[in-house]
């Protein structure tokens, strides 16, 4: 059975979700687990409730992404497993029945948990400890053996550490220089002509995760703090983004793009060394969105120059970034984020979205 308590807001409500779910609205659940699928970008638990008569209704909630829920102690079994007898309070869904935005469950024995709870601080795990940062990278060698300066390995952004940045460097797309990309705003804004593109476009809809795409190659890369990955060869270097599985080849032996490249999300990026920054060029991006949820639009005309580097020091990848779309923006926008050496290594996202009808317009849109 379910208890409707209607007006009530849930603590820690995020953004993304009240468009799917009516997040003013309570449920109280009460039922047997069935299934959990602890996947990306959100896992589900499958329950059945005790209906009016004798048969049961199959109900499923929605969790935080299973990488996330695996920093905090979660795991495939724990701390739900099937046959479990769980309290479940949650938030309808909007355009599908028996189907819910899980705030907190309760176990057989009274113990709450927030669907991005600790196991670790509750005590419902013998798991140790999740590390997310490597200690201090002794031996780390400064340059390979190829003589490239070494930006190898697994990184995850720092906490905290997005956008906005303002440490400027040169090599930057048009007519940029190092002195006016100060200058630049960290965020971009579209014009007239992106505005209108932005207008055919709906968050609640057509947000690439609902398809398990990545927005664009400067979004993904610290997008819910996923480990990366960088592989490095004489000729190329593969960034492995840990959010949607997007790989990207940089093309170290040509000094220009080619004139028929197929449009992507990843572009077509080419590269060289300036002393121990890694410099990279990438055009040949298919129309996108910069920042989903603020719905600014990127045009196939966007051209991206980066710059990586490893500051020793502090042990952190740098990236600084100019981006410019004569077509869609206002005006070119840079900024840059920070990794730290990641204690976990990189590892699939393997994206199985199970929202179904609730995340899809309805039929007469």
């Amino acid at each position: 059975m379910s208890i409707v308590v209607a007006g009530m807001s849930p603590v820690n409500a995020h953004h993304s979700s009240a468009p799917h779910f009516d997040r003013d609205t309570m449920i109280e659940l009460d039922g047997v687990v069935t299934e959990i699928r602890f996947v990306n970008p959100h896992a589900y638990v499958y329950f059945n409730v005790k209906g009016e008569g004798a048969e049961s209704v199959l109900w499923r909630c929605e969790l935080s992404a299973a990488t996330a829920l695996q920093r905090r102690g979660w795991t495939a079994e724990t701390p739900l497993h099937r046959g479990m007898q769980i309290s479940i309070n949650g938030s309808p869904a909007r355009r599908e029945d028996n189907v819910c935005f899980l705030n907190s469950f309760s176990t057989p024995d009274g113990v709450t948990v927030n669907r991005n709870g600790n196991l670790l601080e509750l005590g419902l795990t013998g798991a140790p400890a999740f590390e997310v940062y490597a200690d201090a990278a002794e031996g780390r060698p400064e340059y390979l053996d190829n003589g490239q300066p070494n930006l190898s390995g697994a990184w995850v952004r720092l906490r905290g550490m997005g956008a906005g940045g303002r440490d400027r460097r040169p090599a930057l797309p048009g007519n940029l220089t190092a002195a006016n990309a100060d200058n630049l705003p960290a965020r971009p804004q579209n014009n007239a002509t992106g505005q209108a593109a932005a207008d055919l476009w709906d968050y609640n809809f057509d947000n690439p995760a609902l398809f398990c795409r990545n927005a664009n190659i400067i979004h993904g890369w610290t997008h819910d703090s996923h480990v990366n990955e960088i592989l490095q060869e004489t000729e190329t270097i593969t960034l492995r983004y840990g959010y949607m599985d997007l790989v990207r080849t940089i093309h170290l032996n040509g000094s220009e793009h080619p004139n028929n490249n197929t449009m992507s999300t990843e572009g077509h990026s080419i590269g060289w060394w300036e002393n121990d920054t890694l410099v990279v060029d990438t055009v040949g991006f298919s129309p996108n969105t910069m920042i989903p949820i603020r719905e600014i639009m990127h045009s196939d005309q966007m051209h991206i120059v980066e710059r990586y580097r490893y500051d020793s020091e502090s042990e952190r990848l740098l990236r600084s970034y100019v981006v410019e779309d004569p077509e869609y923006f206002v005006t070119s926008y840079a900024s840059e984020d920070m990794m730290g050496i990641s204690a976990k290594p990189w590892e699939p996202y393997d994206c199985v979205e199970l929202a179904g009808d609730n995340n899809r317009r309805a039929p007469n849109r």
